[in-house]
């Protein structure tokens, strides 16, 4: 993934699946995340979309009807981003948390992020 986050903050390690309308990404953490870890590692994720080769830096501006549906008992999950609305630099995205056997959901949500140009 190439985004420009360092670690202990780079959530999204590996992207598994792309197309037009979704990214899978494997996400790792040091420690069980939290909520606010789950939508980060979502809107490090939304970079699956783009195949530039420079990293670009990015902006989450908003949070809609994000839900904690399980807690996190593990370290690694699958994050599925779908876009939904994309206008210049900003784009809406839905994400959903699961583990890596994608059969138990931990949360959901809709974040914006506008992208620095």
């Amino acid at each position: 993934m190439n985004i420009p986050h360092q670690e202990p903050v780079k959530f999204a390690k590996e992207l598994l699946e792309v197309n037009e309308e979704f990214v899978k990404v494997k996400c790792a953490f040091d420690s069980l995340p939290s909520l606010a870890m789950f939508f980060e590692a979502a809107a490090q994720s939304s970079a699956g979309f783009s195949q530039e080769e420079e990293a670009k830096v990015g902006f989450l501006i908003s949070l809609k009807e994000v839900k904690l549906n399980k807690e996190a008992d593990t370290l690694e999950y699958i994050i599925k981003v779908e876009k939904k609305v994309a206008f210049a630099s900003v784009c809406e995205f839905s994400f959903e948390v699961y583990d890596l056997s994608e059969t138990t959901n931990y949360a959901t949500g809709i974040l914006t992020v506008m992208i620095q140009e």
